[in-house]
């Protein structure tokens, strides 16, 4: 699994850190580390949380190599969505292509850029009009490839997406994306864009209250970083 990958290269930095704080809200999962960073990763709420009452206190990467179901998936990428190179740019990175088509795969799945096809896959049970069920994807030739960090989260997901898309240019993006320059890069990434907290303690407490995408868009930011 390409989330294994991304453990073992973040690995050093995990093994540093304690959680301090973790919400698992109904939309979103926030988390805040002992150096005061705050990562968020969408909730997926298939399975149990292991160790529930328990976390607080213990190092981040124990918690984070519970990878064992979505729910538990769902921690393990707030928490590595947690760590940052320090080397992000602010800005809509997406925005700045265009080309033929797009192939775009995520939970209520947009596309910006100025594109002729835009192909939508939507990991939710009841797919958007506009969108295919991800269950339909088999194979996609595309201009850019936008994957959406819940891939990571979802069952096999972002595995089977990078095994069967040839796009001239990939790119990680949203809400989970994780900050993983080589194993990415390996993977045929040529660049991240990520959400970030632009107020860390309202972004914490918009997950927590059950805020959605609407309510955390007060407080969070896009940033982007070519690998």
């Amino acid at each position: 699994m390409i989330l294994n990958e991304i453990l073992d290269e973040l690995s050093f930095e995990l093994k540093r850190r304690k959680i301090i704080n973790l919400c698992v809200g109904i939309s979103y999962t926030g988390v805040i580390l002992d150096d005061q960073s705050m990562g968020i990763s969408h909730t997926i709420t298939n399975g149990n949380v292991d160790y529930a009452g328990e976390i607080i206190g213990r190092n981040a990467y124990e918690i984070a190599s519970n990878l064992e179901n979505e729910l538990n998936r769902s921690i393990s990428v707030s928490i590595l969505n947690a760590i940052t190179t320090g080397k992000l740019i602010e800005g809509d990175l997406i925005s700045q292509y265009s080309g033929n088509k797009v192939c775009v795969f995520g939970y209520s799945p947009y596309a910006s850029g100025d594109f002729n096809q835009k192909i939508l896959y939507d990991f939710s049970p009841s797919p958007s009009q506009e969108a295919r069920p991800f269950s339909q994807f088999t194979t996609e030739s595309c201009d850019l490839g936008v994957i959406f960090g819940s891939a990571l989260i979802i069952d096999n997901a972002i595995d089977k997406i990078v095994k069967n898309i040839k796009a001239d240019h990939l790119i990680l993006s949203g809400i989970s994306t994780i900050e993983a320059p080589i194993t990415l890069k390996k993977y045929g990434f040529e660049a991240i864009e990520k959400i970030i907290p632009s107020d860390s303690y309202k972004a914490f407490r918009t997950i927590c209250e059950g805020g959605t995408s609407k309510e955390l868009s007060k407080y969070v930011k896009k940033a982007y970083l070519k690998i």
